[in-house]
């Protein structure tokens, strides 16, 4: 549950400015740094940057997103966001001291190659950075490559002439793999300018994405180059393929790359790859089979028998590609399955991503993950869970609606609680066409487990109006925390004061400290309704608590200065706890390079 200070918090908001949920959206997505608008070019890339704690602001909130950034602060950056064996021997430059708050970075950068000093030894560690040093930077630190002719890609810039001949090869492959962030002129490079805090966090995020480690985020400053590499000949796949079993990461993908190219003719040689007693080469070869697609289906049974291996990140990659290859989908279907009930971490994620990809054909099989007695309680939460999400971005059949849910509601008497939880949660995704399960969740929300309870009741008010009669008999519940939720579930339903009020009036004197605070905050979302309570609210000032005086203190105070009711509690509020995660897929590719 919230702690008092939230829910003071929310109270006062609500008061000022009668915020409901759509306001509190909107606050959480308003911009970090108060020189930084969501408007700004490179907001996007300065939130991925902050948030993952590779860069960071000043004390007085702002970003200074336009001011230049040294070479020992980028050094703090590769060496905070960057992590990579090391290539060379670490050595001292002559102008860093050994107590400089950058040496240690500006060490770790040099030793992992991203970084070099000059030929008289010094680092230059206050001097400005260009845009040209931050992308040689990443693109030999990274070891990045170009698939085409240098001068093929540089064509795309008007200014590719101020680009120095040595540093040509870095800036293709920079360009090939997206590095390049053009502001506010795509064709434009500017080489030589010192590059910005804003473009350098544009930059290391595409250097992050080109990783396998962050999420692309569209923008129309990225050049976009189309090159016509030549395929490998057929003769060139097995040493290719030797290739994917390297111990250098950049030898490994240049290799990766290459077999992608080739397509279906380098399928076989990467059959054979997938039976390697090398786990890196038969992961590497599983990614390539994934990233080739339907023209892989001739590495089909070989891809089968290695889903059965000991190495997790070889399983995964293994059952991304099966879904990949044009495989049967019943088959398919029992594979995802049984990695549902079988198997965790990766192998497991990647089999949920599909099933919810392969959307309400999938529901009868998760469906009979419910109902079998032998399925071990976390397969049955992520059938729950997976149907929930299918219904959230899938339009089912009738057929499949008739046949999941009675089962999902026959689960809300499982005997584990996060079993019941997805269950329900999947129920209210239904919405009103759930109607027939409001008797089993009505029951459920009478259980012992308020945290249950909280998501009944949730999925109650979803199904609308008919779920009234259940919620009203749960105000009678023995636990005061269901009683609240029943409570918000009723008010958004049917604002009616005379319904929930005299609840929160019971709990001001009933069940823990933490409880009745929430009543008088509850309280408080009623506006004017509430005013039958304001004699319970006086009576609380006489407590002995601080903490129930100083809860109905802010209570008065709002219902004394506000006349507007909310539309909801705020109790049922869960949405905003919900983060996106990385797909299973980018995390096993991350793995597999890193």
């Amino acid at each position: 549950m919230p702690a008092f200070a939230q829910a003071s918090e929310q109270a006062s908001e609500q008061a000022s400015k009668q915020a409901s949920k759509q306001a509190s959206e909107q606050a959480s997505k308003q911009v970090r740094f108060t020189d930084v608008q969501s408007s700004y070019w490179a907001s996007q890339y300065v939130q991925s940057l902050t948030s993952a704690n590779i860069i960071r602001g000043f004390p007085d909130g702002t970003f200074r997103p336009d001011e230049q950034m040294t070479r020992a602060q980028f050094a703090s950056i590769l060496s905070g966001g960057f992590p990579k064996n090391n290539v060379r021997a670490p050595i001292t430059f002559t102008d860093v001291p050994a107590d400089h708050w950058a040496a240690g970075a500006i060490a770790s950068a040099y030793a992992k190659g991203f970084l070099s000093g000059y030929p008289d030894g010094t680092f230059g560690l206050d001097q400005p950075i260009t845009r040209l040093e931050v992308l040689i930077s990443l693109a030999n630190g990274l070891g990045l490559t170009s698939p085409a002719n240098p001068d093929q890609l540089l064509a795309a810039f008007s200014d590719q002439g101020q680009i120095p001949a040595w540093a040509k090869n870095a800036i293709a492959a920079a360009t090939a793999q997206q590095l390049i962030v053009n502001y506010p002129n795509v064709q434009q490079l500017n080489p030589s300018r010192n590059a910005t805090r804003a473009e350098i966090a544009a930059i290391a995020h595409q250097a992050l994405v080109s990783s396998g480690r962050a999420n692309a985020i569209a923008s129309p400053y990225i050049p976009v180059v189309a090159v016509s590499p030549t395929p490998p000949s057929v003769d060139d796949f097995s040493a290719l393929v030797a290739s994917l079993g390297s111990n250098n990461m950049t030898v490994q993908r240049t290799a990766a790359n290459s077999l992608v190219q080739g397509g279906a003719a380098a399928v076989p040689e990467l059959a054979t790859a997938l039976q390697s007693d090398n786990a890196q080469t038969q992961a590497a070869a599983a990614y390539v089979l994934n990233e080739i697609g339907a023209d892989a289906e001739a590495a089909t049974p070989t891809l089968l028998e290695v889903i059965k291996d000991d190495d997790e990140l070889v399983r995964a990659l293994a059952t991304s590609a099966l879904t990949k290859v044009g495989l049967n989908q019943q088959v398919l279907l029992n594979i995802l399955v049984a990695a549902i009930q079988n198997e965790s971490g990766l192998v497991k994620d990647i089999a949920a991503d599909a099933l919810v990809g392969i959307g309400s054909d999938a529901v009868p099989a998760l469906g009979n993950i419910l109902k079998d007695e032998a399925a071990n309680s976390l397969a049955k939460q992520t059938a729950a869970t997976l149907i929930g999400d299918i219904t959230q971005i899938d339009t089912l059949g009738d057929a499949a609606i008739q046949s999941v849910i009675p089962i999902l509601a026959e689960t809300l008497g499982n005997g584990d609680s996060e079993v019941r939880k997805a269950a329900a949660s999947a129920l209210g995704n239904f919405g009103p066409l759930a109607d027939v399960a409001i008797p089993a969740l009505s029951r459920a929300l009478l259980g012992e487990d308020s945290g249950v309870n909280q998501t009944v009741a949730g999925s109650l008010l979803k199904i609308g109006q008919q779920s009234v009669p259940g919620l009203t008999e749960a105000l009678n519940s023995n636990d005061p925390l269901t009683r609240l939720y029943a409570a918000d579930a009723l008010w958004t339903l049917t604002q009616d004061p005379g319904l929930v009020l005299p609840t929160l009036v019971s709990l001001l004197s009933d069940g823990s400290v933490e409880t009745r605070e929430l009543a008088a905050l509850g309280i408080t979302y009623l506006g004017r309704q509430a005013a039958p309570a304001l004699p319970d609210l006086r009576g609380l000032l006489g407590s002995d608590n601080d903490r129930i005086v100083d809860i109905a203190t802010l209570a008065l105070l709002i219902l004394n200065n506000r006349n507007a009711p909310a539309p909801d509690l705020g109790f049922l509020r869960t949405d905003a706890e919900k983060v996106d995660s990385v797909p299973a897929i980018v995390e096993a590719i991350s793995q597999l390079w890193s």
